[in-house]
């Protein structure tokens, strides 16, 4: 059977002090005191000690449990056979009978074996300092903690794109490993040293983990793990497939890497252990949930996997993100999607089987309120786990004896990210991301709601224009009770980093359909949007917010009632938030670059063959331009066509019947697992056969198969 998660933790919860003085006077007052050691494992002796206790002279030690133990100086050795948390009560009485109480609350745990060890947006260094990674402003950040405070240490300069940050030693030096855009960054601590090692072209390094020889680090946009070796000069020596969509990176007991698969397929999510020694990839499957949607829980897939994190003692890992009900909606099964029924945040646990892991999917579980969990840390002896809700601005204690909510965090800045402990166990540091700060908060008590005690700035000036910062912020958050209702839902949670989500969604009710997520990069210039061209300004996504997040909107009611229409009068200019907001958009302006073309990011000779049979075959009359389409207005109207792929699922547009789509841009074609609007085409190969049976989307069905494998060598360097 799973082993329960080990832990123990000694808090000090009362002292009987009432003073009492016995009938003849002269007695001291009766006072109960109990001390207690702060950590033990299962099955090791404790002392307890009533000791300092006054005018007793008889102790009765209440165990938790049911056990009782009397004795006569208050000095006892107990053990607890099982993890959990023990209710410990000494009973002090005196001559005449008189009692006096003291508790604390016992903690049993396994002890620790494993320092967790995973890659993110804020580490831990030696000595409790901290690095955190400022992407928009390609650096990163050291700071010192003393005393609840965070002081500046240093600003350390990364190239473009900064992701994650972990540190390792070699010898008597601090590293810090950056993955950057196309960059793994390598530097001392101290600055007196950096390496720059450049990653394959496309690759997206993500995250990275040093050990005594190299680093590993994912590589999002190939599935792989890559292998960098050398002090003096690094070098990649090796690159080896683990999982599609290769994301966060943590280390096992074993030695072996675990690599989460961000964006899950619909079957199932899915973390690779991958065995440094033999090449071994063993998959890890996190199951579909098929319950209905209800008040409290949503059924669907893990998703969005960024939170990996190796329990310290061992035997557990816990993987999170958020919980995509795709498989409900009108169409699919006859229920609506509510803004609460779509997604939640949620945290599975893996544990150790034998040789193998496997998921608890008893142990599943989803936060109310919560979108979506974005970091995570665990105490040292792994009691505690805290995580952060990106959206939702929020912290969540979770007690991983119990499995039971344990306090939380509350109005934290926007987009939190990243999570780190001190080395004690009581201080809290958040990267609150786009506010761009460091906040500190003492997680020793929730007896009350904890407020920050210090707040450090990541910068020291704003990189981003201020109608971009805050469409960025909006576009990220679901705790703004304008933009959705109960912090569930967030335009990034679909569009997590501007990208896709991955699904299919069924928005039957929306008066549309079956709709495949698209990106956002490079998209957003070109009105109209959506797959029916139903907005004709990104200002209309204004209807999205109030008709579907359930949010009050951004816009005053009256001016809302004035433009409800979608192609009615503009909203652009009515308010500042969403022009805001529409500002953040217009900046996702890149594609990302496919890992398909060569080094240098040429195109592959067979791309370039595949460049030819893409215009002869007419793909171009509609997918044309820089970013290949032909999206636009003719006389007012949207430019649509209708292109043979619709289904029973197509639905509407504007619930009315639907007789066109707009162009997609190609971009990006090469990370997309699925393609057309409703996500029925499982490869470019099927877009271009089994989708185009008539050839009404470029004429196809006369290609041979190398021309075939051409057109889609092309598609997949776009």
């Amino acid at each position: 059977m799973p082993r329960a998660l080990p832990i123990l933790l000694l808090a000090l919860l009362a002292c009987g002090d009432d003073p009492m003085v016995t009938a003849d006077g002269g007695a001291e007052a009766l006072v109960a005191v109990l001390g207690a050691p702060r950590s033990g494992d299962p099955g090791v002796p404790l002392t307890l000690d009533a000791s300092a206790s006054t005018g007793a002279v008889a102790f009765t030690f209440e165990l938790g449990d049911g056990r009782r133990v009397d004795d006569e100086d208050g000095v006892v050795e107990v053990s607890w056979d099982a993890p959990g948390r023990y209710a410990v009560v000494v009973v002090a009485t005196s001559a005449t009978g008189a009692t006096r109480n003291a508790g604390a609350t016992v903690t049993i745990t396994a002890p620790p074996v494993h320092v967790p060890e995973q890659s993110g947006t804020l580490a831990r260094l030696t000595g409790d300092r901290f690095a955190v990674v400022v992407t928009d402003d390609d650096q990163v950040t050291v700071a010192t903690l003393d005393g609840g405070s965070l002081a500046l240490e240093r600003r350390i300069p990364t190239p473009r794109g900064p992701e994650t940050v972990s540190a390792f030693t070699r010898g008597e030096a601090e590293w810090l490993a950056v993955t950057c855009h196309d960059t793994l960054l390598l530097v001392r601590s101290d600055e007196s040293e950096r390496h720059e090692v450049p990653m394959p072209y496309g690759s997206q390094p993500h995250a990275a983990l040093g050990d005594a020889e190299g680093l590993w680090v994912t590589l999002q946009g190939t599935g792989e793990l890559a292998r960098v070796e050398g002090v003096s000069e690094p070098v990649l020596v090796a690159r080896y497939p683990v999982v599609p969509d290769a994301r966060a990176l943590a280390r096992l007991p074993d030695g072996r890497l675990a690599v989460s698969r961000w964006r899950s397929a619909d079957s199932g999510a899915e973390v690779a252990l991958f065995d440094p020694a033999t090449q071994a990839v063993e998959t890890v499957a996190l199951r579909v949930d098929p319950q209905p949607a209800s008040d409290t829980e949503n059924g669907g897939v893990p998703s969005y996997l960024d939170a990996l994190l190796v329990a310290p003692d061992g035997e557990r890992m816990v993987v999170s993100g958020l919980q995509a009900n795709f498989a409900e909606g009108r169409f699919l099964d006859g229920r609506d999607h509510r803004s609460d029924t779509m997604l939640r945040a949620v945290i599975a646990t893996v544990e150790r089987d034998g040789d193998g892991w496997i998921e608890r999917f008893s142990a599943r579980r989803q936060l109310d309120d919560r979108g979506l969990v974005s970091a995570g840390v665990f105490t040292e002896r792994g009691d505690f786990l805290f995580v952060a809700t990106r959206g939702a601005r929020t912290v969540e204690r979770i007690d991983m004896l119990s499995g039971s909510a344990a306090g939380s965090i509350l109005a934290l800045g926007y987009a939190p990210d990243g999570l780190a402990l001190s080395a004690d166990d009581r201080t809290l540091v958040v990267h609150a991301s786009l506010d761009r700060r460091l906040e500190v908060y003492d997680v020793s008590d929730f007896t009350a709601l904890p407020v920050p005690l210090s707040m450090l700035a990541t910068v020291d000036v704003e990189p981003l224009p201020a109608d971009v910062l805050r469409g960025k912020q909006l576009f990220n958050d679901a705790a703004d009770p304008r933009l959705t209702r109960d912090a569930y839902i967030a335009c990034a949670h679909c569009h997590l980093e501007g990208d896709s989500d991955h699904r299919v969604w069924d928005f039957t009710q929306r008066g549309e359909g079956l709709r495949r997520t698209p990106p956002l990069f490079a998209r957003m210039e070109l009105a109209p949007f959506h797959w029916t061209g139903n907005f004709d300004e990104l200002q209309d996504f204004e209807i999205d917010i109030r008709e579907h997040f359930d949010g009050l909107g951004l816009m005053a009611p009256a001016d809302y009632a004035a433009t409800a229409a979608s192609f009615g009068p503009a909203k652009a200019g009515l308010s500042e938030d969403l022009d805001a907001l529409a500002a953040y958009l217009r900046t996702l302006d890149s594609e990302l670059s496919s890992p398909h073309r060569s080094p240098d990011g040429s195109r592959s000779a067979a791309a370039e063959r595949g460049a030819g049979v893409f215009e002869a075959a007419g793909c171009a009359t509609c997918h044309s331009g820089p970013a290949y389409t032909d999206s636009g207005f003719v006389d007012g109207a949207p430019v649509l066509h209708d292109v043979g792929t619709f289904g029973a699922g197509s639905g509407s547009r504007l619930g009315e019947p639907l007789t066109g789509l707009d162009t997609p841009s190609l971009l990006g074609l090469w990370h997309q697992p699925r393609y057309l609007h409703d996500g029925s085409a499982p490869s470019l190969e099927a877009v271009l056969t089994t989708r185009n049976p008539e050839d009404r989307h470029g004429v196809t069905s006369t290609l041979s198969d190398a021309e075939l494998a051409d057109l889609v060598a092309f598609l997949e360097s776009l």
